[in-house]
């Protein structure tokens, strides 16, 4: 029988010692075998959490209605360049919706109905693409009959580059602050017991955390996120004329690494429901995030050429783009709130645009919606 996950972990670090936590996220979340989103995640009402698309479909339908109203942009660009690989030679032109971290592909469907509901015309010229990395989810993509890209080519989206909840759940290492120096908390054993162990951190981390300017007083914990700068000049760069819209949990890199807003940083361990637990235990059953650093996207994307607006709310933005027009009943009505709520996802949760030879979102306000 081949050893589990949590036994390979072990081996690992009675062979190359303590590792780090981004490390063992990585194996956690995405292990081929038993990693959380391999096995495919519990996600929505009764699940391990919820998120929005989950909560209620006007938030596809929201999101249908924004993409909609860039058509006319989208589909007028001039002196676009031929895109590699996603158009094949002699078929229609058409816009791509490209969702990363597209999981089993649910708001993929409902956004494709809402945007036959909105807007007919632009839905038939629009192609919708998935990047997916857990194995339950590319093949429950395949069997919805969208396609999956291992990854995207440069130059290679007109359309949107869309994603919900991606960067939190990218590994992340975590530090802390000593009175000696910066600390790295790496997984290490105890009796056979995973357990953390506190290492002098690599000279990246404290260039990675003085470039926001930040210094973390000693006892207080914050996480980095290794691959997220990669991530987002990717998507940057496969943008050839667009938007890129990420929703997510994050904040400012002020904010982020406040010694008294969040001194215990922002790792969250989601199971059946509930936060809290302790994140070396259940590996592979249970979901790890932590918090977004908008300041690092921002500044990647704009490194690329690509126009930022935000982070605003969430609440803010669906709220503008008319979400509450979606309200069909008071049941659905509550269920809006939620995805509003000062109290709750509304104020967690921001939004980040990019755009590359867009008008701002929304635009001029006299663009109407293409039937």
């Amino acid at each position: 029988m081949a050893p589990s996950l949590a036994e390979r972990l072990r081996r690992r670090i009675r062979r190359e010692g303590p590792i780090s936590f981004a490390d063992f996220m990585e194996a956690a979340l995405y292990d081929p075998e038993e990693g959380y989103y391999s096995g495919g995640a519990a996600i929505g009402e009764g699940g391990d959490f919820v998120t929005s698309p989950a909560i209620s479909p006007a938030f596809a339908r929201t999101i249908a209605r924004v993409f909609a109203t860039d058509a006319e942009d989208l589909f007028r660009w001039p002196g676009r360049p031929s895109r590699p690989s996603l158009v094949p030679e002699g078929e229609a032109e058409v816009l791509d919706f490209v969702e990363v971290g597209a999981g089993e592909g649910s708001f993929l469907a409902d956004f494709a109905e809402a945007l036959r509901r909105e807007s007919p015309s632009v839905a038939e010229r629009t192609r919708l693409l998935a990047i997916e990395r857990g194995r339950a989810g590319r093949e429950r993509l395949a069997g919805r009959g969208i396609e999956v890209f291992p990854e995207l080519s440069e130059g290679s989206v007109r359309g949107w580059i869309f994603a919900n909840e991606l960067y939190d759940a990218l590994p992340v290492a975590r530090l802390r602050g000593s009175e000696a120096g910066l600390e790295e908390l790496r997984v290490g054993l105890d009796d056979d017991r995973l357990t953390w162990t506190a290492v002098a951190a690599p000279r990246e981390w404290k260039d990675h955390l003085a470039r926001f300017g930040v210094s973390l007083e000693p006892g207080q914990i914050a996480e980095v996120c290794p691959g997220a700068a990669e991530l987002h000049r990717r998507l940057a760069r496969a943008l050839s004329y667009g938007r890129l819209v990420l929703f997510d949990y994050g904040h400012r890199a002020r904010t982020l690494y406040h010694p008294l807003a969040r001194r215990g940083g922002t790792l969250a361990v989601h199971r059946a429901g509930r936060r809290g637990g302790d994140p070396l235990d259940r590996i592979g059953e249970q979901d790890l995030t932590a918090h977004v650093n908008w300041d690092e996207l921002l500044a990647v994307g704009e490194q690329e050429g690509l126009r930022s607006e935000g982070p605003i709310r969430q609440g803010r933005f669906l709220t503008g783009a008319g979400i509450f027009d979606f309200a069909g009943s008071e049941a659905e009505k509550w269920r809006i709130y939620r995805l509003v709520d000062p109290g709750g996802m509304g104020e967690e949760i921001s939004v980040l645009v990019q755009s590359r030879g867009m008008r701002p979102v929304g635009g001029s306000g006299d663009r109407k919606v293409p039937r």
